[in-house]
């Protein structure tokens, strides 16, 4: 088997896995308390059977029962707390207007887009449009993962494996496009980290994955 084929593979299996466990509409006590998040996004379908295609994969690697706080801040904390947040707001008002002004002065280096650079009150409105643009169009999927160590390294093969995949291409209108950093167009992933240099999963980690996703169905 090529490295074509075992990136498909993965991909293929991570997707068919994780299709059976319960998609969120919102964080409830039901989330676990430690694990990985997986995002779905309204007309992204993925390229083994056309069925919802993950665009955004995440952790909580700084606190230990943190993962429905990380979800809630994605939901609705600001851009500075989420680098999601900040990729979806950059994204929607570069494709409304790329000379937006709280995206100058160029692409990463606007006060909206730097990183803990403070917002305007033009930000606000674009906070609450990230807000809503989440609640309309995006559902997830948790897995529980106690262990960090195992959380971390999980999270970067599985990044790196569903970037590298050539099945999984996202569409032509996504909104990733106009994403800033070219990592997430390219990759089809709200993702930066691990697109272009993490390690893929290997065949025993994806089976310890899958095993992890059974134990999530009770």
């Amino acid at each position: 088997m090529d490295n074509a084929e075992s990136e498909v593979e993965i991909c293929s299996r991570i997707h068919s896995a994780l299709g059976t466990l319960t998609l969120y509409h919102d964080v409830t006590h039901s989330v676990p308390a430690d694990g990985l998040y997986f995002f779905y996004e309204d007309g992204e379908l993925n390229g083994h059977d056309g069925g919802p295609r993950i665009v955004r994969v995440g952790n909580h690697p700084r606190r230990a029962g943190g993962l429905r706080n990380r979800l809630r801040n994605h939901y609705s904390g600001s851009k500075n707390g989420s680098v999601f947040r900040k990729f979806l707001g950059g994204a929607t008002m570069r494709r409304r207007d790329e000379n937006d002004p709280c995206l100058r002065p160029g692409p990463g280096q606007g006060h909206w887009e730097k990183q803990d650079a403070k917002t305007c009150s033009r930000c606000r409105s674009i906070e609450q449009d990230v807000s809503r643009l989440l609640r309309e169009r995006f559902r997830f999927r948790c897995v529980e993962v106690v262990d960090r160590g195992e959380r971390n390294r999980l999270e970067e093969g599985i990044i790196a494996a569903l970037a590298g995949c050539p099945r999984c291409e996202p569409s032509s209108g996504w909104l990733g496009r106009y994403a800033y950093n070219p990592d997430v167009g390219e990759s089809g992933l709200w993702n930066s980290s691990y697109t272009k240099k993490g390690i893929p999963l290997k065949q025993k980690e994806l089976t310890y994955f899958v095993h992890l996703v059974e134990l999530c169905k009770g």
